[in-house]
């Protein structure tokens, strides 16, 4: 019997341990579950109060998604041509989509650009962006089936000052618009206009894959500090392909893409050479299927040659 016994009270305390484990066990799991809670609430309250501009976890997935390119410097065979010349070339396309235009780089006077009514809509935008506007449009209405609209499209240097008047700071003073070029598009789609587009759908999708049509998010959030003014998730610009792919993916701005181009160096990405240039001293690939020339609004020239890969 008092073996009996012995062995009772040995199952006894063991039972306790054993409950006494699995109690330590339970508190943990409640104590993580709590601090997992606790942070999902905390990043939720930081997406609350993050503003008017954006979301947090759009920011976060943004930034994460993005993977920097690199230029890479070439040495191509190359000839010396005159403008006028290159131009008579029926692969040869003069344009203004990569023009600098800010406080710094104003509209020369008498400038008058290349602008036109898109499709018949009343909406006036330059040239060059117009192929590639219709292909955007086009892919938006397909997947989400909304129709994107243009509230400001191309103005005048009046009704860039009536904007003034409106908007205060938060619009450019005339002369340093590039809606005063049409190069710019504040986009919108019926219930999300303003900061208010980038909660849309439509709205995240053109903050992430402009660039696949040429545009880029011309006053980033990572980019204030540059241009000078806040994210405005609405405001599209056309400065064509490849360049819209390597000033998205590097997160950099215009100012500090055509920064980056050093005067006569001849870079390589893709299936393209770009060189920036001066006027009088232009010099081409030798062979290229198709050449893109436009102004910088800095003093320079901006060429944009697709080459076959054997060439570069």
């Amino acid at each position: 019997m008092k073996q009996k016994n012995h062995k009772e009270k040995n199952s006894g305390t063991a039972a306790v341990a054993a409950n006494s484990v699995a109690g330590d066990g339970g508190s943990r799991k409640l104590v993580i579950t709590l601090i997992i809670i606790s942070a999902v609430i905390a990043v939720i309250a930081a997406a609350v109060f993050i503003g008017e501009e954006t979301n947090l976890f759009w920011k976060l997935r943004d930034r994460f998604d993005r993977k920097s390119v690199e230029l890479v410097t070439v040495s191509p065979k190359t000839e010396k041509k005159e403008l006028e010349e290159l131009l008579e070339r029926g692969n040869t396309v003069y344009d203004e989509s990569l023009m600098l235009i800010n406080s710094s780089n104003r509209i020369a006077d008498g400038f008058s650009p290349d602008v036109s009514e898109y499709n018949d809509s009343g909406v006036i935008m330059n040239n060059a962006i117009k192929d590639a506007y219709r292909t955007r449009a086009d892919h938006v209405k397909e997947m989400y089936g909304n129709r994107r609209y243009v509230m400001s499209a191309y103005r005048t240097a009046e009704e860039q000052e009536e904007a003034v008047k409106t908007e205060g700071d938060k619009a450019a003073k005339p002369g340093e618009s590039e809606h005063q070029a049409g190069l710019a598009l504040d986009v919108y789609i019926s219930q999300y206009a303003g900061g208010g587009f980038i909660d849309s759908d439509v709205g995240k999708y053109v903050n992430s894959h402009c660039d696949r049509y040429g545009f880029i998010i011309r006053y980033p959030y990572w980019g204030s500090k540059v241009t000078g003014f806040a994210y405005e998730p609405w405001h599209i610009r056309y400065v064509g392909y490849p360049h819209a792919g390597i000033i998205m993916s590097n997160m950099i701005t215009l100012e500090e893409y055509i920064e980056m181009l050093e005067p006569g160096v001849f870079y390589s990405f893709g299936d393209y050479i770009i060189s920036r240039q001066k006027n009088d001293d232009l010099r081409v690939p030798s062979e290229y299927e198709s050449l893109v020339i436009s102004p910088d609004n800095t003093g320079y020239l901006i060429l944009t040659a697709l080459v076959n890969t054997a060439d570069k």
